[in-house]
Parts: structure tokens; sequence; C-alpha cells
């Protein structure tokens, strides 16, 4: 079954009217708003990139949305993306989107929204750009160097879960892993273990923050 496939099926299973578009296209009729469309991206361990950002546009200008499930995306394509209009997420961001928005390519992940405002509530952070589905660059004050970081909202974090964190973004220099989830009370010794072989920090949201003004190495 392609991921569009999937896509029609989740979406007709939970009571909405849908259509395939085209190739990879999905169109969304919503009572009271205009259509959603979204263009379905195949899974891969190759990463979603740019060109296929703007191919997959070629073929559905009218995609409020580029669909990108159990794939890594370059870190160049949110940027992208944000110049030409359209959002990329998962099948979850566009159900959301879906739910609540008319215009689906303005959609923000809740923990995309908490994050920035914690960031800038430090005054140490200058700029939060977007470098993967839960992956950020921050800019910062005072000639401080950018940090790479990437968020995780669940309430626990395995080591097979870290692991599958870092398999999600190969081409990123990764400076912490911040768990944003209030709940979170602290880590695991192997998922301690594994953090410190591979050279990643990680947080709870609060240490993050208290440490974000500090010079990283």
């Amino acid at each position: 079954m392609s991921i569009r496939s999937w896509v029609v099926k989740q979406l007709k299973d939970s009571g909405r009217t849908v259509q395939a578009v085209g190739d990879c296209g999905v169109r969304v009729a919503r009572a009271g708003r205009p259509d959603a469309t979204g263009y379905c991206v195949e899974p891969d361990s190759l990463p979603f990139t740019v060109p296929m950002l703007e191919e997959a546009l070629g073929n559905l200008p009218e995609a409020g949305m580029v669909i990108v499930t159990r794939r890594p995306v370059d870190p160049d394509v949110h940027s992208r993306a944000l110049e030409l209009g359209v959002c990329v997420d998962t099948f979850g961001g566009f159900n959301r989107a879906i739910t609540f928005l008319d215009d689906i390519s303005d959609y923000v992940h809740p923990e995309e929204s908490y994050f920035r405002k914690r960031m800038f509530s430090t005054r140490a952070v200058v700029s939060v750009s977007r470098r993967g589905h839960r992956a950020w660059e921050l800019q910062r004050i005072n000639g401080l160097r950018s940090l790479t970081v990437v968020t995780h909202d669940r309430y626990e974090l395995t080591d097979e879960g870290f692991s599958g964190i870092l398999d999600e973004y190969p081409s990123l220099d990764i400076d912490a892993l911040v768990i944003t989830n209030p709940s979170a009370q602290g880590f695991g010794k192997r998922v301690v273990t594994s953090a410190r072989e591979a050279n990643v920090p990680l947080y709870k949201l609060d240490d993050f923050a208290s440490k974000v003004r500090d010079r990283w190495t």
C-alpha cells in the first residue's frame, strides 16, 4: 500500500470526505471551510530534499501541506517551504491542520509554539529556525554560536527512541536533545550511556533553558 493510499484510508476511517488527486495528492472536503489538499511523500531511507519539495509542488501547486512520514528531511527543506508558502509536517500535523485551520499551510505544531515561547523568554535566543520535523537552530545573543537542538515531547525516552531520533536527522550536528514534556522526570541509564557515546547531551526543557546562555564547545 502506498502512503497516499494509507492516508486516504485513515481519513475515510475517521469520517472525512476525501479523494485522491494526481499521483500523490489528497483533497479533503470540509463543511464550512475550503477544501484542503496535501501531497504525500513516500517513506524512504533517503532524505526528502529541496528539489523534491519543489517538484512536488510543481506537480500539485494547490497543496497546502507536504506530508512526510517515516522519512528524514534535509535541513533546508523547511526554510524553503516557508518561502513557498507551504507547510511540511507529518500526517498527524495534517490531521490537526484540516481540523482547526482554514489555510492548512499556516499549521504550527503545538510543541513548536511552546518551544519558541520558552526560548524567547530566556532573552538569550533571538531566532528559532526549523531544521527538521522537531529540530531547531537557535541564534543567540552576544556572539554566542548558534545551537542545533532536537525536541521530543514524550514522557519517557527509551534507548531505541533515542537512536531513532538520531537516525531522523542524519545531516545535523546536534548540540542537545531536549525533552519538552513537563512531566518527564529524567533519563534511564541506557539512554544516558548512548547519549554520551553519541556526544549528544540530554536535557529537560527547564534545564536547557537555564543553560542556553552558556558557551558551548
